[in-house]
């Protein structure tokens, strides 16, 4: 990531442990003014946000996302990104943790700066935490949630079980932050995941000034599992400029349209965690 993009951890969890006691001391300590509330934490698109509980997401909950292979890591990072991006907060943290599994870093690379600003991100915003093992990265999203001092906890890991997911759970509710978790094993063991999602790539929209260009990100969503709502699927367009999610027709049984001047390229969706 560019120098000045972002603020990383190179000491690990000494280094991070330094990091948020300077939030805490600069945000409000949560016995003296409870963390205020959140806008409503929706998608705002009608299917998918009846399928939801009355309130949307929860914004002190835990929520995890995967590929439906493992092809569709990406699709599913971006995914989580777009729901960070309309994530509202009226307190005044804007500060959110991510932390990666070394081995997800050795398979997808690091967080890319660039990437996060074209998804409408301020890369400024973001702690990064880079743990040696990956059993360390439970115990670091469980204490940023906790801190009270984050706007969100973003991470990537592989597969956690339902004692760590149930103390994730608790933490959240505690510091009233929400985690946002891409589980690179799936998502098939139990949870204590308020919601939990399936997602898969779709060839991508029309870039309406440049037709060879990659157009906005398409996704096909299942909501698997959502406490207080129900399973949902949907084809779904995303627009990284006004962050708000759009219905995708039917597509076609067909090829797509040929290049004019060259062969059609596979283009990798946008919306990247790491580059």
């Amino acid at each position: 990531m560019p120098r000045g993009q972002s603020r990383t951890a190179p000491d690990g969890l000494a280094a991070l442990r330094r990091r948020v006691g300077e939030l805490e001391r600069q945000a409000p300590l949560l016995e003296r003014k409870p963390p205020g509330p959140v806008l409503p934490w929706r998608l705002a698109l009608d299917p998918l946000d009846r399928a939801l509980p009355r309130d949307g997401l929860a914004p002190d909950g835990v929520h995890e996302a995967a590929g439906a292979s493992e092809m569709d890591a990406a699709a599913a990072a971006g995914f989580l990104a777009a729901l960070l991006r309309r994530l509202e907060r009226r307190d005044g943290r804007d500060t959110v943790l991510v932390c990666q599994d070394p081995a997800a870093a050795g398979r997808f690379g690091r967080p890319y700066g660039p990437g996060w600003i074209a998804l409408g991100h301020d890369p400024q915003r973001f702690v990064i935490a880079r743990p040696a093992r990956a059993g360390d990265v439970p115990w670091i999203v469980e204490q940023g949630l906790r801190s009270a001092c984050l706007a969100a906890v973003v991470a990537e890991t592989g597969r956690i079980g339902f004692t760590a997911s149930r103390r994730l759970s608790m933490a959240a509710r505690e510091g009233r932050t929400p985690a946002l978790l891409l589980c690179l094993d799936g998502i098939e063991t139990a949870s204590a995941a308020a919601t939990r999602w399936h997602v898969a790539s779709l060839p991508g929209g029309a870039e309406p000034f440049d037709a060879r260009a990659v157009g906005a990100p398409r996704w096909r969503l299942e909501l698997k599992r959502c406490r207080g709502g129900r399973p949902q699927r949907r084809d779904v367009e995303w627009d990284h400029e006004t962050g708000d999610f759009h219905m995708v027709a039917a597509l076609a049984h067909r090829p797509a349209a040929p290049v004019a001047d060259g062969p059609a390229e596979r283009i990798r969706p946008p919306g990247r965690l790491a580059g």
